[in-house]
């Protein structure tokens, strides 16, 4: 292995790539997208974006005219759904019709009936998205303590010194199960005294809900999108850039100049193993720089940086050393994203055990994605383990197949 012949092929592929002006427009694209993340995305906004449940991001409150409870819930908006829940007065023969209104946007629109003979009543339609009827559940939680909250501050005004029922705790997303079992209790006790029934305990016993989640954490809509990102840089580099300029200097007759020099086979290839792992590690270590700089820092984001791109460097040579034309080379990168992504999804769908861990692609984002949200526990690290393993098999690979290939 000779210094001055790697450093002058390492030389040749950076002044191509300077030419190449397309593959930098795009990595400058990618940057600028981390910073549109990272600046229009602010951290103190990113848990009301995960904590939407469906995809709606807008719930829109419709009323004919202000009311107390309409009064109630307009200065009763967490903060987590400020920003979410827009109040529009509307005209009263709209209120029970279905209103135009954007994907991903939900409605709850009330009303007061004054029935000639009957109690007063508050009518609310609840207009969620077709076939999601769970997707309004964040609004809903907040539109039936808030307006237990308004009924009873109303009742307390109209009997003033009366001793009314104990707000349930509201902190809880369990209270509307146990205030309709309470009810039950007292409607049975009602009916177990009518019969004359004498029973030393309760017919109905208490019910008492303990919700423990799974421990694992909601996912960071950010951190997967920055995650994204850095993958496509890698991905770009290796599987895309690496098969179709290379193919370009085989087409061009490159490839067979640089033979009959005295750069041997090795050194052909060690050149192309260091320049393109360096362009995509260099590109993706930026995005997750500007998403977040500390993470840096991490042994284990840059253990998952090497792995993804080794895997994804294997690949693209190995693409290579098959492919005879840009066109081929464009085509087989594209088919391998493809056949990929369908096992991957096959897997999962059906529960197909053990064959999807034979993709880096599976491996890959895990791992990043648990060193970009800063959440990396004992199974990621068994994912990197297998990630790098798969890396050094593709890079075995894909030597092998150039040697015997890589020049015809």
């Amino acid at each position: 292995m000779r210094w001055y012949i790697l450093k002058a092929l390492i030389k040749k592929e950076f002044a191509r790539h300077l030419a190449n002006r397309g593959g930098i427009a795009l990595a400058f694209l990618l940057v600028a997208a981390a910073v549109l993340l990272s600046v229009f995305a602010p951290r103190e906004t990113a848990a009301a974006g995960t904590s939407m449940v469906g995809g709606v991001h807008h719930c829109y409150v419709d009323y004919d005219r202000s009311t107390p409870l309409v009064r109630h819930l307009q200065g009763n908006v967490p903060p987590d759904l400020k920003a979410q829940v827009v109040f529009r007065e509307i005209p009263p023969e709209r209120i029970g019709t279905l209103l135009d209104s954007p994907p991903g946007t939900g409605s709850i629109q009330l009303t007061s009936r004054h029935d000639p003979g009957k109690r007063p009543a508050v009518q609310i339609y609840v207009w969620h998205p077709d076939g999601e009827p769970a997707a309004l559940a964040p609004y809903e939680q907040w539109l039936w303590k808030e307006c237990r909250r308004a009924f009873a501050a109303e009742a307390a005004a109209k009997m003033p010194g009366a001793t009314l029922p104990a707000e349930p705790n509201f902190d809880s997303d369990r209270w509307l199960v146990i205030e309709a079992h309470k009810r039950f209790q007292e409607q049975i006790e009602v009916v177990r005294k009518n019969e004359g029934v004498e029973s030393a305990a309760p017919v109905v016993p208490d019910l008492v809900i303990d919700r423990r989640g799974l421990g694992g954490k909601v996912l960071d809509f950010r951190a997967a999108i920055a995650t994204g990102m850095v993958v496509f840089a890698l991905y770009f580099a290796c599987v895309y850039l690496l098969p179709t300029l290379n193919c370009e200097e085989r087409e061009r007759g490159v490839l067979l100049a640089q033979a009959l020099t005295p750069a041997s086979p090795t050194e052909l290839l060690v050149a192309k193993f260091v320049f393109y792992p360096a362009f995509g590690l260099g590109l993706a270590a930026t995005l997750a720089a500007v998403y977040k700089p500390d993470v840096l820092s991490s042994l284990f984001f840059w253990l998952a940086l090497f792995a993804v791109g080794g895997g994804f460097l294997g690949i693209g040579m190995t693409i290579a050393a098959w492919a005879k034309t840009q066109r081929a080379a464009f085509l087989g990168g594209m088919c391998y994203l493809l056949s990929v992504s369908m096992l991957l999804l096959i897997c999962s769908i059906n529960g197909i055990p053990y064959l999807s861990y034979l993709a880096v692609e599976f491996h890959g984002p895990r791992i990043l994605h648990a060193a970009l949200s800063g959440a990396v526990q004992t199974a990621h690290w068994k994912h990197l383990a297998a990630a790098l393993g798969l890396a050094v098999a593709w890079l075995f690979a894909a030597g092998w197949v150039f040697k015997r290939r890589g020049w015809q």
